[in-house]
This record gives C-alpha cells, sequence and structure tokens, in this order.
C-alpha cells in the first residue's frame, strides 16, 4: 500500500531542500563540489552514498524501464562529484538494484538479502571501508534503514521531505514516483560511535515529478 504525497508535501520538501543548502554554504559545506572533503583537515572521512532502485517497468515488475535505465547511466557521473572512487559496491538482491549500478565500478558489487541484510551491510562498509567510500541501492522502505544503521542522528533526517509515507506497518519510506535521491552519509573520525556524522541529499538524473 502506498502512501499520500500531496503538492503541499512537495512543497514543504523544496523549502527544506533550499534551507539544506543555504545551511551547507554557510557552514563552508558546499553540497553540490566534487570531491571535496566535508570533514575538518586531519579528520579520516568515509564517504557512504545510499540510492533507491531507478524507475520500473510497472509497480510489480523487477527490471528497470528506459527512464531507469538512463537514469543507472547517470549515477557514475553523480558519483564522481562526490568521491574520487568507490571501494566497494552493494545492491540488493533483486534485478532493479542490480540494474540501478550496473555502470558503476568495481565490479562486480556485493549482493545482500534485502529486509534481512542493510543493518550488516552498513556495519561492514563502516568497518572495511572507513576512510574510503561505498554505495549501497536498496529500496523506497530500506533507504531509511540504511541512514539509521550508519548512525546518522535522527535529527538530521528530515523524515516528512524525504521519507513522507508510511506502511501500515508504521515502516517510513520513499513516495512511490519519487527516484532521484542520492543520500550521501561523511563519517568524520573513527567509523564507530565517536564519529561525527553529516548527511547530505543530492538529486541525480532526470527530476521525478513528485519532487519538482
Amino acid at each position: 500500500m502506498e502512501g499520500q504525497f500531496d503538492s503541499h508535501g512537495r512543497e514543504v520538501r523544496n523549502i527544506f531542500r533550499a534551507c539544506a543548502a543555504l545551511f551547507f554554504v554557510t557552514a563552508g559545506v558546499s553540497p553540490a563540489v566534487g570531491a571535496d572533503r566535508v570533514c575538518a583537515p586531519g579528520e579520516s572521512e568515509t564517504t557512504v552514498m545510499v540510492v533507491r532502485h531507478a524507475e520500473k517497468t510497472c509497480r510489480s515488475c523487477d527490471e528497470l524501464s528506459e527512464a531507469g535505465l538512463a537514469r543507472a547511466q547517470a549515477l557514475p557521473a553523480a558519483v564522481r562529484t562526490i568521491a574520487d572512487k568507490l571501494d566497494a559496491v552493494y545492491h540488493s538482491d533483486t534485478k532493479r538494484t542490480k540494474q540501478t549500478v550496473a555502470h558503476l565500478d568495481p565490479k562486480p558489487p556485493t549482493e545482500y538479502a534485502r529486509n534481512n541484510e542493510e543493518g550488516k551491510i552498513a556495519a561492514e562498509i563502516l568497518e572495511n571501508h572507513c576512510g574510503g567510500s561505498a554505495l549501497a541501492a536498496g529500496h523506497s522502505t530500506t533507504t531509511l534503514l540504511f541512514l539509521k544503521a550508519l548512525g546518522v542522528p535522527p535529527g538530521q533526517i528530515d523524515l516528512d521531505s524525504w521519507f513522507p509515507t508510511k506502511l501500515p506497518s508504521g515502516v517510513r519510506e520513499i513516495y512511490h514516483e519519487d527516484y532521484d535521491n542520492l543520500f550521501v552519509v561523511k563519517v568524520c573520525g573513527p567509523c564507530d560511535q565517536r564519529g561525527r556524522r553529516i548527511l547530505m541529499h543530492r538529486n541525480y538524473g532526470t527530476i521525478t515529478p513528485n519532487s519538482e
């Protein structure tokens, strides 16, 4: 069951995005400049990117549409503006996430079990790729799981803007037609609980209708 996300919700999210961009500028952190460092000089910096799979051919399908394939082709360019290279790429055990990361290196990516191993993968990234960069492709309901598992403080996650719908189970998710989100988690310093987390949000590829 998909939740509802009306025009008012889109307006709120756009206002939040504008405020977030202003924050990054005033804080000396650019949300749009390439592989520039975010952490303080001398601090180790770990970059973890989290995306939802791209557009599907139908709601119940497990294959990307033409629009989704085009978005997958746009992902490497977006990644290069954030990190010089990726040390690891992960996708869930679905064809749509595998297709979404098909143009990324290194190959082959690592597959994980959807709805079961997001926490494990987040821990593996922080343990094995501390000081490096990695990307994980998931789903509308698991992107938030990744952000939480990576240790992003709840106050940095705008649920109503980025995860506006709620399933009967209470799980928050990205709006069904929203595919252009690219979440960037920067871990400054140690990759354990002592490290500072900075969450940044970007859009990549064609802007989807409900994120305008």
